[in-house]
């Protein structure tokens, strides 16, 4: 018997679960408006449609007032896209253009707890400076479903209007729903923000730097350097930990487990490369599984021991009797550090890559690849990541090519299988000599290795995937004994040629695989307990 429509839910089982106690800290009732128009993103509208009236029936704390083809009404709060969520506009200036369809679902979610306590949720620093706002401010954040950098960069946003709510309007925009609106700024990687029509800057950014930016509209980085370095709070603990990856994290867990007062910084977003990763399907326990939904369950269970602080870029780490380590905004004094900063993509060193660098060219399908549906990319590279991007891009919808240098690539088996199943076509033992056009990238040279020939491939854009580099900016000055590449050496249980600092993940090279980097997260954590645990007890031994 088929069920009746009341009893009929959009969201799943296990997602209403988990927001029916997200819902109970919810105080004051938070009114959302929807704006849908017959012919304008209809699937979208009707997914906005259904998520909001799934929340109606989970939470009294939320209500939905529905404007279909409500011309009056859209011309009133000044709607002229659709669909467009707005937060409570008799108070705020909150508004999602575009269906909260993918990762920026949960930027909205935030916006709705945020509304409802009355709580921005914004550091005492944070705070401080936003009081010295006198002027108006409109912000837009350009998302897309699949990028894990963009509900950050949302909520950093949102903060700011809630704290704010009579000067700063706040925009999150759903690239792949409203394509002329990112043209229009020439969105080429996101997130992708815009301060009141002045400032530009891309990616996910810490809130302290949001704010700054917010506040002055100039970048961050050039701020910095104009005023060099303020003072800095002094934070003790006995691990720093410095990353997030699969490592990073690891080591936390373990850390704390042995007792140990445990921190891990991150600059970034937590889950490093993995989490821009479209798919796993190498680690025990999932046949295939996401790689931002894997470093989400593994934050998860770390949260559970140790203070995972996001926005904490390590500019330098000092030994002396203790260790320091330096951020933008903190000194954290530590008896041991494990460095498990993981690796950046290689980028090609060709013309034109630095000048369309996110204007068409990016290391992150996961991030950037939605906005390529129904254009040509092409992927560069010939391993596991190239091809995972190429079939991942493939099933967005976009006319991808892949160029490898060799005459066969260095891939699993069945991505390698996946990818002739395809059909993708592959450029053999070519490269890319120039990625050029003249005011958006519109094709690239490819030479051929063996015959010297060239030809100019049209593109609309490049995924490169051609490996990656360490990232030891933070510990380059200490002289760490390195191995081929960069890499930082270690020994089987993760301790540098400098006592006290470890090393983990694939900073060390390797194979450099998640379960590779777990396992070396918690022998460098191991490690550590031991190595500590040793020197106190030949400490009391000499006082005794």
């Amino acid at each position: 018997m088929a069920k009746s429509k009341h009893t009929e839910w959009f969201l799943p089982e296990d997602q209403r679960k988990a927001l029916a106690p997200y819902f109970k800290d919810f105080k004051e009732v938070v009114p959302v408006h929807l704006f849908v128009k017959a012919g304008q993103n209809d699937a979208y509208a009707d997914f906005a449609h259904n998520l909001m009236k799934d929340l109606v029936r989970l939470t009294d704390k939320v209500t939905l007032s529905l404007h279909s083809d409500d011309a009056k009404a859209s011309d009133s709060f000044a709607v002229t896209r659709f669909p467009t969520l707005l937060i409570a506009p008799e108070k705020y200036s909150i508004r999602f253009t575009g269906a909260p369809a993918g990762e920026e679902g949960q930027a909205f979610l935030h916006a709705l707890m945020m509304v409802s306590t009355g709580n921005s949720f914004l550091s005492e620093r944070s705070r401080e400076l936003l009081q010295e706002l006198q002027e108006p401010r409109v912000v837009k954040v350009f998302v897309s479903p699949t990028c894990p950098y963009c509900p950050g960069q949302c909520v950093n946003a949102i903060k700011a209007a809630v704290e704010k709510p009579k000067l700063v309007s706040v925009e999150c925009v759903e690239t792949g729903e409203n394509p002329d609106y990112a043209q229009e700024y020439s969105v080429g990687s996101i997130p992708h923000t815009v301060y009141d029509e002045k400032l530009s800057t891309v990616g996910m950014e810490s809130e302290l730097a949001f704010v700054l930016q917010l506040l002055t509209l100039t970048a961050a980085k050039d701020m910095a350097q104009e005023e060099g370095r303020a003072d800095k709070d002094v934070i003790h603990h006995d691990l720093v930990i410095i990353g997030s990856g699969p490592a990073g994290l690891t080591a936390g867990i373990y850390a704390k487990r042995a007792g140990l007062d445990a921190v891990v910084l991150e600059k970034g977003i937590v889950g490093g490369l993995v989490s821009i990763t479209p798919e796993v399907e190498n680690y025990p326990g999932f046949i295939n599984i996401g790689g931002k939904m894997l470093m989400d369950m593994i934050h998860e269970q770390a949260k559970q021991y140790v203070d995972v602080i996001t926005g904490q870029t390590v500019e330098e780490i000092k030994v002396g009797r203790n260790l320091e380590v330096l951020t933008q905004d903190q000194v954290y004094v530590a008896d041991s550090v494990i460095y498990a900063a993981g690796a950046s993509w290689k980028k090609l060193g060709v013309p034109g890559e630095d000048r369309f660098m996110s204007k068409g060219v990016s290391f992150c399908a996961s991030c950037d690849g939605f906005m390529f549906k129904g254009k040509k990319v092409a992927v560069v590279g010939g391993g596991n990541t190239a091809l995972t991007d190429a079939l991942h891009l493939k099933n967005l919808g976009v006319d991808v090519f892949i160029v490898h240098r060799r005459d066969s690539f260095r891939a699993e088996q069945h991505l390698v299988d996946s990818v002739l199943r395809e059909e993708i076509p592959v450029h053999w033992n070519s490269v890319v000599e120039e990625i050029g056009g003249k005011e958006t990238l519109t094709f690239i040279t490819v030479r051929h290795i063996k015959t010297g020939e060239t030809e100019r491939v049209p593109v609309d854009g490049v995924f490169l995937a051609i490996g990656i580099v360490p990232n030891v900016q933070a510990v380059s000055h200490l002289g760490l004994a390195q191995e081929p590449g960069g890499y930082i050496r270690v020994d089987r249980l993760g301790r540098t040629s400098i006592p006290r600092i470890y090393a983990a993940g694939d900073i060390t090279g390797g194979v450099q695989q998640i379960v590779t980097a777990v396992s070396e997260g918690a022998s460098a954590a191991m490690a550590v307990f031991e190595d500590q645990t040793r020197r106190k007890a030949e400490s009391a031994a000499r006082k005794a």
